[in-house]
């Protein structure tokens, strides 16, 4: 069978891209933590954005999952399998990793037949977020998983364009009410109606502290965007779609151009001379049922006029549209706005279970405080010289950090790699000798590898001290390798903000 070879690569650790009624997902092992980080690794996706665990059905599910409430089951007769995903309370079995360091975690039972057939030969609980690099329109063919990841994975299976072409639903259930997370094509009025039973709206049910600790992906971070700017148009104030359009295109007449919009409107806008005059790279939808024909393309026609070469995207809103617009609305980093230029500074040191995951925890929390208003953002990541993926962090790193308000508990080793280094703006070794290895290796890119203690130095010195390393000391130490550190990133904060352009 032709599933086979997948299904037990996905049962000893591999990755394997497939489809579900939603999106293709970029399936691994959701109890193999090496496999759940290389899921990470592989779409630079931020370890506080939790997965979601893919199920054939409810059968194994009491393994997962503990104080599962009546409701559950009710939703899971009227609409399962289907795109609709369940946040309940994990057990000891899923691994940190999974759900982020939360006590929850999210599972579903996808709807589609080579998937279903899929999970059910690997007999293995599946973690499987979008086929696509982090903060990319997600895939709805297995060209678009090429396009990401092409010689990178091991399997791609290929089942066409998926039915529906949006991310499922999330309820959460560990709640007082059941609450929309993330909206799809189930909502909350179908589930009244078709269970009975009261949800907040994604819109009534969100709270803060959800944006700031998900417990459901698609919540946290700029999502489902294409390289071109986004902007949206619709008819209002008695102003049609077409004549919108043709607003937005009379300022943006010394740009490149892309149209989503319905076919009815671009019979009559082809029409007009300023659009036979232009070049014009359209992605059409149907005007029948334009809710469900604009969600099934809308991540298709993102990456299609990408690929065309256009600067702007004008793509049609569809008001009530919940899940599209959410989509959508999430694709636009605003009208006007600019995109954010985020900047990636890699700290490395032996066995990244340590320092390094311990400075890259501290910096991003400094920066979350003092980063707000700057258009450049900074993103700390972390790797180890001499280690294997996978090795969680030591136990007094976590202890000491949780003293500051910081949980590392979900830290899962990674080996450094040349791709890493590449990607890096900065890169800070804990010690010289580090430092000079990494200079050895790939002597083009000694500017930007320095020690901690040099980038955060005013001058830059190379006479700057070391961080020793604290390992399998007492915890006393650890804390004091905290302080230095914390001393270190305020200075090298003031370094990296005062350079010129920054």
């Amino acid at each position: 069978m032709l599933l086979q070879a997948p299904a037990s690569a996905l049962r000893h650790g591999e990755i394997v891209a497939f489809p579900t009624e939603t999106v293709y997902g970029l399936g691994a092992n959701a109890l193999i933590e090496t496999a759940v980080q290389q899921i990470f690794a592989l779409k630079g996706r931020p370890q506080d954005n939790p997965l979601i665990v893919h199920l054939a059905d409810k059968e194994k599910l009491d393994q997962l999952v503990k104080n599962i409430p009546p409701e559950f089951y009710r939703l899971y007769e009227d609409f399962c399998p289907g795109p609709l995903t369940f946040v309940l309370e994990k057990t000891d079995l899923i691994p940190d990793q999974v759900s982020a360091g939360l006590n929850t975690v999210a599972v579903r039972f996808p709807d589609q037949k080579i998937c279903q057939l899929l999970l059910r030969l690997a007999d293995v609980p599946v973690v499987a977020p979008s086929a696509n690099i982090s903060g990319r329109p997600s895939a709805t063919r297995a060209s678009h998983v090429l396009d990401d990841f092409k010689d990178r994975i091991p399997f791609i299976i290929d089942d066409g364009a998926t039915e529906l072409g949006v991310e499922s639903t999330v309820i959460d259930l560990t709640g007082s009410m059941p609450r929309i997370l993330r909206p799809g094509v189930i909502t909350a009025d179908e589930i009244r109606a078709v269970s009975g039973i009261e949800v907040l709206s994604y819109k009534d049910g969100l709270e803060e502290g959800d944006l700031k600790r998900p417990a459901s992906p698609g919540l946290k971070y700029r999502h489902y965007a294409p390289d071109a700017r986004v902007i949206q148009v619709c008819s209002k104030d008695g102003k049609s779609l077409e004549a919108a359009v043709l607003s937005e295109l009379d300022q943006l007449s010394d740009q490149k151009a892309g149209l989503f919009i319905n076919e009815k409107s671009w019979d009559k806008l082809r029409l007009q001379t300023v659009i036979a005059e232009r070049e014009i790279i359209k992605y059409l939808f149907a005007a029948e049922n334009p809710d469900e024909a604009a969600a099934h393309e809308l991540y298709a026609a993102l990456r299609a006029l990408d690929a065309a070469g256009v600067d702007v995207i004008l793509a049609e809103a569809i008001p009530g549209a919940e899940a599209y617009m959410n989509r959508l609305d999430k694709a636009c980093a605003s009208e006007n706005m600019e995109k954010e230029e985020v900047k990636k500074i890699l700290f490395v040191c032996t066995g990244n279970t340590c320092r390094s995951p311990m400075a890259a925890a501290l910096f991003n929390s400094y920066a979350e405080e003092k980063q707000q208003a700057s258009k450049i953002k900074w993103k700390a990541l972390s790797a180890g010289l001499h280690t294997m993926d996978g090795l969680a962090a030591s136990q007094s790193a976590v202890s000491v950090l949780c003293e500051s308000g910081i949980d590392i508990s979900g830290h899962s080793s990674v080996q450094l790699t040349e791709e890493l280094l590449a990607e890096a703006d900065i890169v800070a070794t804990m010690t010289r000798s580090q430092r000079d290895i990494l200079r050895g290796f790939l002597p083009a890119l000694e500017s930007k590898i320095k020690t901690l203690s040099e980038w955060a130095d005013e001058r830059g010195r190379e006479s700057a001290g070391d961080v020793p390393d604290p390992y399998a000391q007492p915890e006393a130490v650890y804390r004091e390798t905290r302080n230095h550190l914390q001393a270190l990133i305020e200075s090298l904060w003031q370094q990296i903000n005062s350079q010129p352009g920054d």
